[in-house]
């Protein structure tokens, strides 16, 4: 249940991004669009907790700025209230990166994404929980789903804010899996795009060369629609009006896919063969050996990255930092620098036999998480099926492909090739009808 007495399919995003959109560009005063974004953001807060701030006043603001400017009904997202996670800064409201270190803090400008929402259009109702500088110590945010249940990490708040339709959009951040696992868990789209195709301008980094901006909505057309107004890209919008083909699909069958449940692998066996059968060419091989030890090396360049990244926190604010983080660091500082670049050909090798983990076939496919969302005291989940994609700087989307064997939802992830976007968003757009999302997939 979404809130009490409300089913999740009853909640606002289910009306659909175009719906909101109308009822925004048909306020008749700026309090009157405040008041519509608000009320849908506030409802079921007190069961889910997704805001770090959440501001009426600011709202209303942003309103009267917006329905200020000639021709606003036009913008691509006139209107639409977007949730930010709380590691993009804003100049409307304190931006603490999740940390106690940061309390109060009030950025002097937006970062360049939050400028480029504004630009759009949209309207901020407040900053979206975050982990601990979107590492894993986890906030206070409920799984929309099953509060006693996580909404997966770090783009918490995000994803559950979206879920619960409290925002149509969200956008958050993705170092390991931090896009991909809480959309799975929450039943979204999270799509994490090629590395840098967003800008990261006045974002808090954990680990420079895999930090990558995210986007959380109900649907793959939404979803695109955001991330082209965030990228400068707008031919990512409408990904299904050239009438793609069905795409060539293909399982690399990597080490970390024996970690996955049971469950889980038999049903993304049979989402495969579905798929097969509604047309696509669908493969499946044990990714080449240069692919194996790849979320290891994730691992390890996040440490040493994350040392480095937040050297001002650890040095002047140790005892601040939660013990997962300050153990982090300390594993980034111990690496030794033979182990680091070592980590670095490993990926550099990989990303040099793309053709090969590819095997001919457009995009990659894979369970988004290796089970459903954990208990909410047991973590925010393992990240280790998105390791390697994102050390990889691959293109990534995560569709609602059915529910576990507690009811909870499960994802679909697809990834293309570095830099074609495009496509990826243009065959999840085929894939996403072809699924069963509220299937219910058996113990195995």
């Amino acid at each position: 249940m979404w809130m009490e007495g409300v089913p999740l399919s009853e909640t606002p995003a289910r009306h659909g991004l175009s719906a909101l959109r109308q009822a925004a560009i048909h306020a008749t005063h700026p309090e009157a669009l405040a008041d519509l974004i608000h009320i849908a953001a506030a409802q079921g807060e007190d069961r889910i907790a997704a805001w770090e701030v959440l501001d009426h006043t600011a709202i209303i603001d942003q309103a009267y700025r917006l329905m200020a400017r000639p021709d606003w009904q036009d913008l691509p997202l006139a209107g639409v209230a977007v949730g930010v996670k709380d590691i993009f800064d804003t100049a409307d409201f304190v931006t603490a990166y999740g940390s106690p270190i940061y309390a109060g803090n009030r950025p002097a400008q937006d970062a360049a994404a939050v400028a480029a929402l504004r630009a759009a259009g949209a309207i901020l109702p407040g900053k979206t929980v975050t982990t601990e500088f979107a590492y894993w110590k986890a906030g206070k945010t409920r799984n929309p789903h099953d509060p006693d249940r996580s909404p997966g990490g770090s783009s918490a708040g995000s994803a559950a804010a979206v879920s619960a339709g409290m925002v149509p959009l969200a956008i958050g951040s993705q170092t390991a899996a931090s896009t991909i696992r809480p959309a799975a868990y929450c039943g979204i789209v999270g799509f994490k795009p090629s590395l840098h195709r967003i800008s990261l301008a006045g974002v808090k980094g954990l680990a420079g060369s895999m930090d990558t901006a995210g986007c959380f909505a109900r649907t793959v057309e939404d979803v695109a629609l955001l991330a082209s107004v965030l990228a400068g890209r707008p031919d990512w919008r409408d990904p299904a009006a050239s009438g793609a083909p069905p795409p060539r699909l293909h399982l690399a069958i990597a080490p970390e896919w024996d970690q996955a449940a049971p469950w889980m692998r038999a049903a993304i066996d049979g989402i495969a063969d579905a798929l097969a059968g509604a047309g696509a060419m669908v493969t499946r091989a044990a990714a080449p050996a240069a692919f194996a030890p790849l979320a290891q090396v994730q691992a390890r360049l996040m440490a040493a990255e994350a040392a480095r990244d937040l050297a001002p926190e650890a040095y002047a604010h140790h005892d601040s930092l939660s013990e997962p983080l300050r153990a982090l660091i300390a594993a980034g500082q111990q690496m030794s620098p033979e182990q680091q670049e070592a980590d670095y050909v490993a990926r550099d090798a990989a990303l040099a036999q793309l053709d090969a983990l590819f095997a001919g076939a457009d995009i990659l496919v894979a369970p988004s998480a290796l089970d459903e969302a954990p208990r909410f005291d047991d973590g925010t989940g393992s990240p280790d099926l998105c390791r390697a994609w994102t050390l990889l700087g691959l293109p990534s989307i995560t569709l609602p492909a059915g529910l576990g064997p507690s009811g909870l939802p499960m994802g679909l992830q697809l990834a293309g090739l570095p830099g074609r976007d495009r496509a990826l968003l243009q065959a999840a757009s085929w894939v996403a009808p072809q699924l069963a999302p509220d299937r219910r997939h058996a113990a195995a």
